[in-house]
Parts: structure tokens; sequence; C-alpha cells
């Protein structure tokens, strides 16, 4: 009785079709978390901000320990990481959620991993661009972040040589109202062709 009360009770999900994806690319400190919270805020339909450091931040990795212990293991861990992470942004959108992503695709391989995950999904790629002084200055300032990270993924891993995108943008000199705005109207025009394509 209880069993049947409980099915009555339980909300029946909207039925739409597959949810609409902002991926943001860019290096570390370039302002992804700002931007995404600020078109989280902007748009006139509900996003959901989705980031792998919401997930380490909200303690799914296991703690360092003094004598070496399971955090130490990072290096091996790390793949299957963020292996897990990019399926679950199809697994996201398919349920019918909208979703503003915020990543850092450090290799060629990422990208196309993305590209055959989310194929079929209607994915929106801009290109972050932030100057490397400005990444470091973001970075001092932050204490959260090691120094010389963001350029790294710039200069080192080459963050944006994996191919074109829908939109590039500058956040050297900050996020601002219009940045979101030029940002938004360019997602309303976006073409059925896409950047990120299998």
């Amino acid at each position: 009785m209880l069993a049947a009360i409980l099915d009555i009770m339980e909300p029946i999900p909207e039925q739409r079709g597959a949810g609409r994806l902002i991926l943001l690319n860019g290096a570390s400190s370039a302002g992804k978390s700002t931007l995404a919270k600020a078109l989280q805020a902007a748009l006139p339909h509900p996003f959901l901000h989705v980031s792998s450091d919401q997930l380490v931040q909200a303690g799914m990795l296991p703690r360092r320990t003094s004598d070496g212990g399971a955090f130490d293991l990072w290096h091996q861990i790390r793949p299957r990481f963020f292996a897990g992470f990019h399926r679950c942004l199809p697994a996201f959108a398919e349920a019918g959620n909208d979703l503003i992503v915020e990543h850092v695709i450090e290799f060629r391989s990422w990208r196309a991993e993305l590209a055959r995950l989310l194929a079929g999904l209607d994915v929106f790629l801009i290109g972050v661009h932030c100057d490397p002084e400005e990444l470091d200055r973001r970075e001092r300032s932050r204490g959260d972040r090691r120094v010389g990270e963001g350029r790294a993924h710039l200069l080192l891993d080459r963050i944006h040589t994996f191919g074109p995108y829908d939109l590039d943008i500058d956040t050297t000199a900050g996020v601002t109202t219009d940045l979101v705005q030029d940002i938004i109207d360019a997602w309303h025009r976006r073409r059925q062709t896409r950047a990120l394509r299998p």
C-alpha cells in the first residue's frame, strides 16, 4: 500500500528533447567560472552549471596523506576521473537538461572524445582566451592555483589548437555585461553546423 502511495507521489519528469550545451574551453583562471555564472543568470532558460572543479571541491577525490596514500595516485586516477566527467555530460543533456560546461580540454584526444560523446546534441563551443600575464596575476590573487598553471595550458598544452570554435572571446579585461550579452546573441544566432564534430 505504501509503495503504491509513493508511486503516485513520484513526480513525472517533464517530457522534452535533449538539452543544449554551451561548452567553455579555456585555461585555468581565464574566467570560465565567472562567465558560466553570469551566463546562467542572464539566459532566459534554466541552465545547469557543470565543471570538474565542482566534483573535486565536493570531496570526490581521496584525501592526500602524509605517507603517500591514495591521493598521491592522482596520475593513475586522473584519466578515469575525466573519462567519467566527459561521460556524465551527455547523460545530463539526454535527460533534458540545458548545460553550461566549463572545462580545460587539455588534449586533442579529449576533444575527439567529447565530439564523439556529444554527437547529435546541440553543442556551442566557446574558446575563452586570456593574456598569459593576466592569468599569472589572477593565480597570484586567487591563492588556490599554482602560478603558471594557466600559462602552461596555453603554451605547453596548446589547448586552443585542437580545432575551431563556434565563438572566440577574450576575458583579459574581465567578464562584462556586454561580453555576456554578445555570447548570448551569438548563441541565439548559432548555425546548424557546429565546430565540435566527430
